[in-house]
């Protein structure tokens, strides 16, 4: 017998010197292996496939509407107006509200719209239906009762006298506001049957103007900005000076002041909502006197 023969009942062939030819089945590993790998490349892209199939946007689950930005507080100095409904027959005066921040100050902005100011003594004001903003306006003396500085309600010489440089003139219903000892506006109101007061000013020509009262309090102002009049509220308690900075930071062009603290303060959004604000004043001070918008 040829040693080198294998008989069928062998099972392996042992030989120090030569080694044995590969069979076919040495070769089956091989196959499995790339079995093996051409599965997995398969899972590899089901799974890839899978996760596009699947796949959300997560940004669209964090944009936020323009409706909640709308009463957002914001940096910006030109912030969005929402309008109230029209009120009253044959015209349609109405309010824009606006929240910002400048500096840390809260500021609530209020702009009429076809609306027109004129000034009124005493509280008849409060019961006028036609009344969309009133805001107290100049302030009244504790010693005597009345009003201080030149104050002029339809053409008539109500108040004189001159404690503060600010001042308001309402011309042919044209909203005037300025810094000055003297002007020919006062005149002017007299002649015209127009309205003038005077107040604490605060901005000027964009720039802060600085006064005397220290402390710390609610404040509003009567200001121009972006070329209309608007009222401006502190929802926080600010000093003068940090009130008229953050005016003029949000582009207010001038400003004087409004009674501030707990002063009243009325805001007709429609025919039945009314906003107020601030304590009634007492109906003895015959010399509590507003600038309304009607």
């Amino acid at each position: 017998m040829n040693r080198h023969d294998i008989d069928d009942d062998e099972i392996r062939v042992i030989s120090s010197k030569q080694t044995p030819k590969k069979s076919q089945s040495t070769l089956r590993p091989k196959k499995n292996v790339s079995i093996i790998v051409f599965s997995a490349i398969c899972v590899l892209v089901l799974l890839v496939v899978g996760l596009f199939i699947n796949y959300e946007p997560v940004e669209e689950a964090i944009i936020p509407t323009p409706t909640e930005e709308l009463h957002t507080p914001t940096e910006e100095p030109h912030p969005h107006f929402h309008d109230s409904e029209p009120v009253g027959e044959g015209r349609q005066p109405s309010v824009a509200i606006s929240d910002t921040i400048s500096n840390g100050a809260k500021l609530t902005i209020i702009e009429p719209h076809d609306a027109t100011p004129t000034l009124s003594v005493g509280l008849d004001a409060l019961k006028d239906s036609t009344v969309i903003l009133l805001f107290q306006a100049a302030d009244v003396r504790a010693d005597n009762g009345e009003i201080a500085g030149a104050f002029v309600e339809r053409g008539q010489l109500i108040s004189k006298g001159q404690p503060k440089s600010g001042f308001c003139a309402i011309i042919a219903g044209t909203p005037i506001i300025g810094v000055a000892a003297s002007t020919p506006y006062l005149e002017e109101a007299l002649d015209t049957e127009g309205y003038f007061f005077r107040q604490y000013p605060l901005v000027v020509a964009g720039q802060v103007v600085e006064n005397k009262p220290k402390g710390r309090a609610h404040r509003k102002a009567l200001a121009e900005i972006d070329g209309k009049i608007v009222v401006i509220i502190s929802k926080n308690r600010l000093t003068f000076h940090d009130f008229s900075q953050a005016l003029a930071d949000i582009g207010v062009n001038n400003a004087i002041y409004l009674v501030g603290g707990e002063s009243y303060s009325k805001i007709r959004m429609n025919s039945r909502e009314v906003v107020e604000h601030g304590k009634l004043p007492d109906p003895a001070s015959k010399n509590i006197n507003f600038i309304v918008w009607r």
